[in-house]
């Protein structure tokens, strides 16, 4: 069991190395006034705020460890060294570079006296409790199945696995560094480097609130809305990486404002990196490089511009460049319509966009309340996001106009997830125009109810079903008292389903999973069936053999004639999509044998198009969206065939399937403009399924049994494995492990 000191040193020891590269980073430009002040013991990074050296030096780091991934050499003396490296430079570089100081003084308010014990007080309670929490294991769904689940792997086979799934191709910016915190320290370790960029929030809304010039009153009110949030609290104390791509995002904006003030162009360049980085942590972040280069171009700077691009550039490329030459798609796992390839269906992704954007039972009349007080929307924000929209009143400001365009621009992306806190961004900078509009009295009593009834026990008051919030002070599972596995197995009955997979299984077994699984706990190849295009196959053989009704057979006769070619094509619209399982070409009454040199074409999915000639009706070629006239099956002989007939099998009924041959001297010409459907015949194909997985490198089969979702097929899996060609290997509560002999 893991010590609290390696606990504590691996969250540490990857965020002091962050904070020494970002100090040697922006103090390297040569020409600049300093001053020296104690820093590590030596000299002092020219008032350089340690927040936006923290940012940048987070982005080099988590370059660095990429490479290290890349180079299969994720170990942690590696980690160690290139810590060490990087605290040793903070330590002895001269201290020249960037300056950070504002030309005017900070604005005074009144109060004063009271508001620094107050956010003390504020803060300091609800720090301390979002640190228990994350020096707690991790057990939130996200952070075990791939948050964490990636580290895990990456520390186990020292690199990237030789694998294409949909978050292995997602950006990792903020897994990089929870990859060097894991090395040490595990899970929670990983956590607490979330929980730092968390806390380092606050004092960068402060020095945002001093450059906007709205006073330090305005800036407690968007810290405390923000910081309060419960939302924000959950993720921020986990290993999710939203509070950390509000972090960047503010670390970017504090740079582009310095900019504004200074004219100082060698602002931009660190100032586009950080907002590449919020890409690299989250597909949305794309909105912060874009809000970047608006900046720019509202003053009318192209050249500014070009390098804010730049700057993003240098954090994004790793990850764009790494999908591109995957999978051949810069964007992926998404956008897979626009670039077609054979590793994931456009038509799986569009599904799950469309469930992600879902307001579910939630009218829209009632989505402000649920942000604020429910949790229909995965989180809340508590009362003062109600107040949100007051903050229209600081458009007469310059500080209003720029929060609140931010805070528009980053609310684009919870458009395409409602998810709450697919909002944080937005907020953040919508509460720091909220802050701007209201006069002292009001921003005092807002920044009261906004602490008080986001409280975890003021809150169980009156929310007491299970919500996206924290709800316990886990001390004793912080301090490590109560055992880890006892801890989360309490919290995540998927921890007891790893531990039973693990027990089952040899090293070297793949299994393919119909459910999500506690990747961060599991110390095996496992497979999510939507997760990639592979994936998707092996669910659809699965169904065909335990839920399909049968197959149809489509025929067409045709004169013999020498054929170079056959083209099935769809005459009329399908919907959902076309499926077809074997097709079969015939001289007279003998079946053409099916050659390895055949070339095989289809639109959609050419890469698919051999499973309609594998010989294995559970495996089938799919448009995997609904089937548009003119989509086609096309095969290519070897050599000039002289045929007669042609026939497919499919599930599904009422396709209007037209063929086509290709003559020796290459026209093409119709064969049957419709070809003769025939009645549907039941089909037994449990063994054809089990073979297609065994096919394709699976030794296993995760499945959950009951109702709902995949159940059904654990039930049938459950119910006749002999007939599958399958065996029982484990089970954890409703949850089946199989074994294909």
């Amino acid at each position: 069991m893991l010590t609290l000191p390696l606990i504590f040193f691996g969250a540490a020891f990857p965020l002091v190395a962050a904070w020494a590269l970002g100090a040697i980073l922006l103090r390297t430009s040569p020409g600049c006034e300093y001053r020296r002040r104690p820093f590590f013991g030596k000299r002092a990074p020219c008032d350089i705020p340690p927040e936006v050296a923290l940012a940048v030096g987070a982005v080099a780091e988590s370059t660095l460890v990429f490479f290290a991934l890349l180079a299969h050499a994720a170990h942690w003396s590696v980690f160690l060294a290139i810590g060490a490296a990087c605290t040793a430079g903070g330590w002895f570089l001269p201290p020249v570079g960037l300056s950070f100081r504002q030309k005017q003084p900070a604005p005074k308010i009144g109060h004063r006296r009271y508001l620094v014990p107050l956010a003390g007080a504020i803060f300091g309670a609800y720090g301390a409790w979002y640190f228990i929490n994350a020096a707690a294991p991790e057990t939130l769904a996200d952070g075990i199945t791939y948050h964490l689940g990636l580290p895990y792997e990456y520390v186990r086979l020292g690199g990237f696995p030789a694998r294409i799934a949909f978050y292995d191709m997602a950006p990792q910016g903020m897994e990089m560094l929870y990859t060097a915190a894991f090395a040490f320290g595990r899970h929670s370790a990983a956590k607490l480097v979330e929980f730092g960029f968390f806390l380092a929030t606050l004092p960068l809304i402060f020095r945002i609130g001093r450059r906007l010039g709205i006073g330090d009153l305005a800036a407690l009110v968007a810290a405390v809305a923000y910081f309060c949030a419960p939302v924000a609290g959950l993720t921020g104390s986990s290993s999710y990486t939203d509070a950390a791509g509000v972090f960047f995002a503010l670390a970017a904006f504090y740079l582009l404002l310095a900019w504004a003030e200074t004219a100082d162009g060698r602002y931009l360049l660190p100032a586009g990196l950080l907002a590449g980085f919020c890409y690299a942590i989250k597909f949305p972040g794309a909105f912060a490089v874009a809000g970047a280069v608006l900046f720019a171009l509202a003053r009318r700077r192209v050249k500014a511009a070009a390098l804010i691009l730049a700057g993003a550039a240098l954090a994004m490329a790793p990850w764009i460049a790494r999908d591109l030459v995957l999978t051949g798609n810069p964007a992926a796992p998404l956008l897979n319509g626009l670039f077609p390839n054979p590793y994931f269906h456009a038509g799986t992704e569009h599904q799950l966009a469309a469930d992600l954007r879902s307001f579910g039972s939630i009218s829209p009349a009632k989505v402000p309340w649920e942000l604020a007080f429910g949790d229909h929307l995965t989180g809340t924000f508590g009362p003062i996001f109600l107040l949100l929209p007051v903050g229209v009143l600081a458009l007469r400001r310059r500080a209003g106009r720029l929060c609140l365009a931010a805070a528009l621009l980053l609310a684009i992306p919870w458009w395409f997830n409602t998810g709450a806190r697919f909002l944080m961004p937005s907020v953040a900078f919508a509460a720091l125009a909220l802050g701007a509009a209201l006069p002292p009295r009001l921003a005092w009593a807002a920044i009261a109810v906004q602490a008080v009834l986001c409280w975890p026990q003021v809150i169980g008051l009156w929310e007491t079903r299970p919500a996206f919030r924290l709800r316990e002070l886990p001390v004793r599972a912080a301090l490590r008292l109560t055992p880890e596995p006892q801890y989360i197995r309490g919290r995540c009955p998927e921890y007891d389903v790893a531990r039973m997979v693990e027990a089952s299984t040899p090293p070297d077994g793949r299994v393919l999973s119909l459910l999500p699984v506690a990747n961060a706990y599991l110390a095996r190849d496992v497979a999510v069936t939507w997760q990639s295009a592979e994936g998707d196959l092996m669910l659809d053989a699965l169904r065909a053999g335990a839920l399909d009704s049968g197959l149809r057979e489509w025929r067409a006769g045709f004169p013999a004639q020498p054929l170079r070619a056959l083209r099935f094509r769809l005459g009329v619209d399908a919907t959902p999509g076309w499926a077809l399982g074997e097709v079969r070409v015939y001289a007279g009454e003998d079946e053409v044998s099916v050659s390895p040199q055949w070339t095989l074409r289809a639109w959609p999915n050419p890469w698919e198009a051999p499973l309609a000639f594998d010989g294995n009706p559970a495996t089938r070629w799919r448009t995997w969206g609904p089937a548009r006239t003119g989509m086609f099956l096309e095969t290519q002989f070897d050599h000039t065939q002289r045929l007669t007939s042609a026939a497919l099998s499919a599930p599904g009924a009422g396709y209007s399937i037209e063929l086509y041959g290709q003559a020796p001297d290459g026209r093409w010409h119709v064969l049957s403009k419709t070809l003769d459907e025939g009645p549907g015949r039941s089909a037994d194909l449990r063994l054809e399924a089990a073979l297609a997985l065994r096919r394709a490198g699976f030794r296993y089969v995760l499945a959950p049994t009951g109702s709902g979702g995949n159940a059904p097929i654990g039930n049938a899996l459950a119910a006749h494995a002999p007939e599958w060609g399958m065996e029982i290997a484990g089970y954890a509560g409703p949850f089946v492990l199989f074994h294909i002999k």
